[in-house]
């Protein structure tokens, strides 16, 4: 499962810097997604945060996550 996450790294600028199963190494920019209103919390910067990796995706609480396969297809290979 290529797009398996297994690690989170939250960034005050609204990205993730991610690691999915095999150690591949991408970030992803949620700034378009906060103009969404089920992520509004998320524009508070001390909730976004607060990320973590749960069943190899991102979730912020058992309300808010993100889907693992678009994380991956949405994010940018880091060198």
């Amino acid at each position: 499962m290529k797009w398996a996450v297994i690690s989170v790294e939250p960034t005050k600028d609204y990205k993730l810097f991610l690691t999915f199963e095999g150690g591949k190494k991408r970030v992803f920019d949620f700034t378009p997604l906060l103009e969404d209103k089920l992520n509004e919390p998320l524009k508070d910067i001390n909730f976004f945060m607060t990320a973590k990796v749960h069943h190899h995706t991102v979730m912020w609480n058992e309300k808010l996550d993100i889907c693992p396969e678009y994380l991956y297809e949405k994010s940018i290979k880091v060198r």
